[in-house]
């Protein structure tokens, strides 16, 4: 990061919620919890997945801790979905999260 303003991105963190279909499976929603400040920096393309068509790109996404962030939720920009893959502390002092992200693009 460098400087003020970097975390400029206002985030909306979404953690996954499921609920029984009625036939055997279970349907996936998310559900808002927080509202975060971050910065996204793109790393480029990922590659494709068979069960995910579309492109994939790869983000980090550094946010101020704490946060409660984990793998498997989501962060929202406006009409932008970015998965989080991976989370980590950086310098184990607890003031930023570092999230590897994939965001879906049509």
């Amino acid at each position: 990061m460098s400087g003020i303003g970097a975390l400029r991105h206002r985030l909306v963190q979404e953690t996954p919620v499921e609920m029984p279909d009625g036939m055997g499976g279970v349907t996936r929603s998310f559900l808002a919890v927080d509202s975060l400040w971050g910065a996204i920096a793109t790393r480029g393309a990922a590659a494709d997945l068979a069960d995910r068509p579309g492109a994939l790109l790869a983000h980090t996404v550094t946010l101020r801790a704490p946060a409660t962030v984990q793998p498997g939720d989501r962060l929202r920009l406006g009409a932008r979905r970015f998965l989080v893959e991976a989370v980590s502390d950086p310098d184990g002092r607890g003031r930023f999260l570092i999230c590897d992200c994939r965001e879906e693009t049509p």
